[in-house]
């Protein structure tokens, strides 16, 4: 009896190690993304907010805000290739590498090749990330965007019904070097909100193993006209949180809003 009662003593401690030394892995982890958003985008035009939900203690989503230049700002969203404590390694090395490259070259193309070419350098364990990079140049006022087989980003613009748009014309960054990316660009008008997702929101699934789906997203962003960005991720955030109906969240999820100037709210 005394044995069985250390036996489960001993098990019950391990367990609490390994819970403690997991809660520090995510305080960590969140230590890596961007502590203060309004830091990065006063003064420029630009207003953003961004959140990050691991399915487990630790996952692999990432997102970036970064001042590069006086006239560029960078935004970035990605998902790294599995879960858990690997997944959270590989995302830190992605997001240190990301930063560096983001205040060294002015085209997102330019950036995610680079950061392609880093990772795949010593990756033994072939995993990847796909991403999109924005890039807001504020004196020309045009966005560019660049994907590394992550899917489109949503742009909600006043008087026009959100759509799909800057679909990746690279693969997952990490896999092997010469990732033939290409950025896209757009001009930005007053009141454009643009809204990265990883696949933790289009393919959360309800009880019976629906899909959310990108169709459900562009309804939940066309019955917030006006909103501000930290209205719109919390539109979506609750939207998935509503369509799974208490189904186990089955990957991380994050979500990233960055409007450019401010437009009229319908009344």
């Amino acid at each position: 009896m005394r044995s069985l009662l250390r036996s489960k003593a001993y098990s019950d401690a391990v367990r609490e190690a390994m819970a403690r030394d997991l809660r520090i892995a995510r305080e960590i982890q969140m230590g890596f993304l961007p502590a203060d958003l309004g830091a990065a985008t006063r003064g420029t035009g630009l207003d953003v907010a961004a959140l990050v939900e691991p399915a487990r203690q630790v996952g692999g989503d990432l997102y970036e805000v970064l001042r590069a230049a006086d006239d560029r700002v960078v935004v970035a969203l990605g998902d790294v290739s599995g879960k858990g404590i690997p997944a959270s390694l590989f995302m830190a090395v992605t997001v240190t590498v990301l930063r560096t490259l983001a205040r060294q070259f002015a085209e997102p193309d330019e950036i995610l090749r680079r950061l392609n070419d880093e990772l795949a350098e010593q990756n033994p364990r072939g995993m990847f990330v796909t991403l999109q990079c924005l890039v807001f140049d504020l004196a020309k006022r045009r966005v560019a965007c660049a994907g590394a087989g992550h899917h489109q980003l949503a742009i909600l613009s006043p008087g026009c019904p959100p759509r799909l748009a800057f679909p990746s014309s690279g693969r997952p960054a990490g896999l092997m070097h010469f990732n033939p990316i290409e950025s896209e660009s757009m001009p930005m008008m007053a009141g454009d909100v643009f809204v990265l997702f990883s696949d933790g929101v289009s393919e959360a699934m309800n009880p019976v193993e629906d899909f959310f789906g990108e169709n459900r997203l562009l309804a939940e962003l066309a019955a917030v006209p006006g909103a501000s960005p930290a209205e719109v991720v919390q539109r979506v955030l609750g939207a998935v949180r509503t369509f799974a109906a208490g189904a186990p969240q089955s990957d991380d999820i994050s979500i990233l809003a960055a409007r450019w100037g401010k437009a009229s709210r319908p009344e």
